[in-house]
């Protein structure tokens, strides 16, 4: 790029785009620089300035650094100004409203990953917990009660967050990150590379895909909805005690994209114990449940970690399209020994979190301040649907043993590509050496 092409140039991560576009101003967002660009808020590990002119130098981006970041957003009260979620950033402005079809002046507050907005929305919930799922020497609605929640924001993949009053490091999971939604708090983002898109490719590449879409079709119903009933349709002409007992045989590990929490490797892939020569529905079913199970399986693995990190997760409040799937909600709820809190909004969970950024920076007064985030996710939060997990004490041990199986497919993965790595590190391919 020529040099006076890029001095005039600025650099934004979407969400602050957008808000610079509706405003003309340039603050920006917590959520989007800590998150995704590298900046560590003033006073966390030593930071000064936010930005980091060795981390930019050393991966040639040097000038990115030249007035004090000026090009990234600037230093915080200095020649910038960076905001936590809905906080207020200025007024729609004449040229944005006319383009938007709305009257100027309209209040917009600084905005968040989407996920983070999923949080947002769902975390705030009126539901009936029980007294071991809150914190007993706070209120019921203080904030908290997020300590303990988990959102999963689920849907071609899931987000795993939590918010906590001090940093937690936790292995395999991004962060912790302060100021992102509330100032002074601190998030953490674990995730799963795959898990609506898991489902989706596990059953188009089954040789009774075609099959089990017409006979859906006929049903007016979509494939998941039909595989979840032929599942229950195969348990009572089994006469099974559980659909989990349907799959007990059956152990499969659905890395196809890598892991992205808690392993954080990239290298990892599926595995499959209990193949067999079924083209029929019923196996498509058996091997479509043997990955919601995975699903629920490793969100157990990702609670787990977390806590035992030193985070206090005892819910998990779950948005997005997965939510529909009763199956796969009561798995999680039963693998993790947790109940799941689904919310009003299914599928508008983002937009819900969305809104209330907007009502945020709507409540902003004269010298700049605006309402408190959590008691605004209170106060429109609706009530959310509960579903607890198994009370059935064999399914409960029957799950207990698919995850101790889970955790040797997944860490023995990584064992067996070593021995592999070992035995084939002096063979030479293409021409070079495998050293």
């Amino acid at each position: 790029m020529p040099k006076e092409l890029f001095d005039k140039c600025k650099f934004y991560d979407l969400a602050d785009a957008l808000t610079h576009m509706a405003t003309g101003n340039e603050n920006r967002s917590f959520c989007s620089v800590v998150c995704k660009q590298g900046y560590v808020p003033v006073g966390v590990d030593g930071s000064v300035k936010g930005w980091q002119d060795d981390f930019l130098t050393e991966i040639g981006l040097g000038e990115l650094s030249e007035d004090n970041f000026k090009r990234l957003g600037g230093v915080d009260q200095v020649n910038g100004n960076y905001l936590s979620a809905g906080e207020f950033v200025g007024t729609l402005c004449d040229k944005a409203a006319s383009e938007l079809g709305l009257p100027a002046g309209i209040s917009v507050g600084s905005g968040v990953i989407d996920a983070y907005a999923g949080w947002i929305g769902t975390v705030g919930a009126k539901v009936d917990l029980e007294s071991d799922q809150l914190t007993s020497d706070v209120a019921r609605n203080d904030k908290t009660q997020a300590f303990s929640r988990l959102a999963a924001v689920a849907g071609t993949s899931t987000c795993h967050l939590a918010m906590s009053p001090d940093p937690v490091f936790v292995p395999g999971v991004w962060g912790p990150y302060r100021d992102t939604i509330q100032p002074g708090y601190w998030m953490a983002e674990g995730g799963q590379s795959a898990t609506g898109e898991l489902l989706k490719h596990v059953i188009e590449t089954h040789p009774a895909c075609n099959l089990a879409v017409s006979i859906a079709e006929s049903y007016h119903a979509n494939i998941y909805e039909y595989l979840n009933e032929h599942l229950k349709e195969m348990v009572q002409e089994q006469k099974a005690p559980t659909v989990s007992y349907l799959g007990r045989r059956i152990f499969f590990y659905g890395d196809l994209w890598g892991n992205r929490s808690p392993i954080a490797d990239s290298t990892m892939t599926g595995s499959l114990v209990g193949l067999t020569s079924d083209k029929s529905v019923d196996g498509l079913a058996l091997l479509y449940y043997a990955t919601l199970e995975f699903i629920a399986l490793q969100t157990k693995q990702i609670v787990e970690t977390m806590n035992r990190a030193g985070h206090t997760i005892s819910s998990i409040f779950m948005s997005g399209s997965q939510c529909q799937n009763d199956i796969l909600v009561h798995l999680i709820a039963s693998a993790c020994e947790m109940p799941v809190l689904i919310p009003r909004y299914v599928h508008a969970a983002v937009c819900h979190g969305a809104a209330m950024l907007g009502a945020k920076a709507a409540s902003v007064d004269a010298s700049g301040k605006t309402e408190d985030l959590w008691d605004i996710m209170d106060r429109m939060s609706k009530p959310g649907r509960k579903v607890s997990p198994t009370t059935d004490e064999k399914e409960k041990e029957l799950l207990k043993a698919k995850y101790s199986v889970f955790l040797e497919q997944c860490y023995k993965q990584q064992e067996y590509r070593a021995l592999v790595e070992q035995a084939t590190s002096g063979w030479k391919t293409g021409g070079t050496s495998t050293d």
